[in-house]
């Protein structure tokens, strides 16, 4: 039975140039002959020539000419999806098991990373690939991923080689790595909360707080906590954004919730300090994620190494 599947297999791509749906999947992308054209180094007339076999083929125009480009037929999205992800494996079968070397590849990685981590890391790796593979080149990409699938899901949608996250849970997938755990607190000037290390219920009701979310949900942790209790705090405004919170809180009776480690950020050179929360929250879990169809990546296994070397775990105790 799968002899005859088999052949019958070979029989029918045997009759299509594989170079056709490499031709389609970039029309699909690039909507342009033109951009088609330069990015598969053919002339304009190769990849119509290419486009009219497609559309014999499959008996059916594919792309339409518009004002907004060359805008694709229900079909052509249809068949989209099945033939990137033929393309990828392709290309996997060929290349995934092929040696990496650091010293000699001109790779670009695409690296997904709060901006915090960023911070800490993005210096550490840049040097390290400057003395020892001068030739790579990294992509940093801003992160607001919410949870294993939809890890995957942006991995995959943009090409992204690894992705480092928060989560509330470990996945139960296979294709993550557990780094460590970040505790969850908040941030506010000293000057007006005190030196304690940790912050009663009442000052932490009762000041005004700026909400900080890197991922693609609402900061919601915390108030499904209070909710419970029966309590709300007072949010004055909702940021992704991690660098402007030094100013925004030094001098001000604001709090921000925050992770130990983007703690370390915002506490430098200044009068912020990090105090624990009287509300029982469960820390983060800081992973790295990356395409489950890229598991024999050499190159994504390297980098993975790297990161453990030079990320070090947030220390307990911030000041």
């Amino acid at each position: 039975m799968a002899e005859t599947t088999n052949i019958k297999l070979t029989a029918r791509l045997n009759k299509v140039n594989l170079n056709l749906l490499l031709v389609f999947h970039t029309l699909y992308w690039k909507r342009s002959l033109t951009l088609t054209a330069e990015a598969l180094c053919l002339t304009q007339p190769a990849v119509s020539h290419s486009l009219k076999k497609l559309r014999l083929l499959m008996d059916d125009p594919l792309f339409i000419k518009g004002l907004d480009g060359m805008q694709p037929t229900p079909l052509a999205r249809q068949m989209d999806a099945a033939v990137a992800k033929g393309l990828f494996y392709f290309d996997q079968a060929i290349y995934s098991n092929s040696e990496f070397s650091p010293a000699t590849s001109k790779r670009e990685f695409r690296v997904s990373l709060v901006d915090y981590v960023s911070q800490q890391l993005q210096p550490k790796l840049i040097q390290h690939c400057l003395a020892h593979a001068p030739d790579l080149s990294f992509n940093m990409l801003s992160n607001r991923i919410a949870s294993a699938e939809g890890a995957q899901q942006a991995l995959q949608e943009h090409d992204i080689d690894l992705a480092m996250v928060q989560l509330e849970t470990l996945p139960l997938t296979s294709h993550h790595e557990y780094l460590f755990d970040d505790v969850i607190g908040c941030v506010g000037d000293a000057k007006f909360h005190g030196e304690n290390s940790a912050i009663t219920l009442d000052a932490f009701l009762s000041a005004p707080q700026i909400a900080l979310s890197h991922r693609e949900d609402s900061p919601l942790l915390i108030n499904e906590r209070l909710r419970k209790l029966g309590l709300e705090r007072k949010i004055v405004a909702k940021t992704p954004y991690i660098n402007p919170l030094q100013e925004i809180l030094v001098s001000t009776n604001l709090l921000c919730v925050v992770t130990e480690s983007a703690a370390k950020v915002i506490c430098r050179n200044n009068t912020l300090k990090f105090y624990s929360l009287p509300l029982d929250v469960p820390a983060f879990k800081v992973c790295l994620c990356w395409d489950e169809r890229k598991d024999h990546d050499s190159g994504i296994h390297w980098l993975r190494q790297l990161i453990r070397e030079l990320l070090t775990p947030a220390p307990r105790g911030h000041n």
